[in-house]
């Protein structure tokens, strides 16, 4: 029935949804990379007709993508400058990976319970193809997509949501991370470890090596960051 009370016909049953963020997406993806790989410096305004002919879409979708992006905390609205690359700080990194640990950790202990041989083979598949790995964006990607691949069997996918948000946020740490081979080359041991008690089928290993990784991760880089982002 449509909203003058008269009776829709069959034929729009076979209208599909229209995908009006794909554009959107696109954008955002991009822009988190351009930042995360240090294209664009902290605190820098993003010139919106710049970044629309360099990425050749219309304005419409890049605000929506900065406003996106501002969500993960990785864009600042300034009154006077428009979009500005956030400059991240040590507090915002200690808040994030202390939400990333209770959240994972959950996850982890529950993909335990319910892993199969095939989830076992992808996770080792990925953590085999990270090794050697140098280039930070690279590395940032195929980090996020370890986690994802771990948690994937997870049921609770309320939960899988918020760490899959989370994780895109920390991307822009873990570059950071990368870019000193001795910590980077650390993460990916403790990869190894969460892998290994995966193959266990030890909750309580798991729950041990996420803990070390993500505590890890947030001490290695907390130094080369601003106290409060000033």
């Amino acid at each position: 029935m449509s909203l003058d009370g008269t009776r829709t016909g069959g034929a729009l049953a076979g209208f599909s949804p229209i995908q009006r963020g794909t554009i959107r997406d696109a954008t955002r993806d991009a822009l988190r990379d351009l930042i995360i790989s240090g294209g664009v410096e902290v605190d820098t305004p993003l010139r919106q007709d710049e970044l629309a002919a360099r990425l050749g879409i219309s304005r419409t979708p890049l605000r929506e993508a900065l406003h996106a992006l501002a969500s993960e905390g990785l864009v600042t609205f300034d009154a006077h400058r428009g979009a500005v690359v956030t400059r991240p700080s040590a507090r915002q990194l200690l808040d994030l990976y202390e939400i990333r640990e209770q959240l994972e950790v959950l996850a982890g202990r529950l993909v335990v319970a319910g892993t199969s041989e095939e989830h076992i083979r992808a996770v080792q598949d990925l953590h085999g193809e990270m090794s050697g790995v140098t280039d930070p964006v690279v590395w940032a990607q195929l980090n996020q997509q370890f986690h994802a691949t771990l948690y994937a069997p997870c049921r609770n996918r309320e939960l899988i949501a918020l760490i899959d948000t989370l994780s895109a946020r920390a991307k822009f740490y873990v570059r950071i991370l990368v870019s000193a081979g001795p910590s980077a080359a650390a993460a990916h041991r403790e990869h190894g470890e969460m892998l290994a008690a995966l193959q266990d089928r030890d909750p309580d290993a798991m729950e041990a090596a996420i803990r070390a990784h993500l505590q890890g991760t947030a001490a290695q880089v907390a130094p080369a960051l601003a106290p409060d982002g000033d």
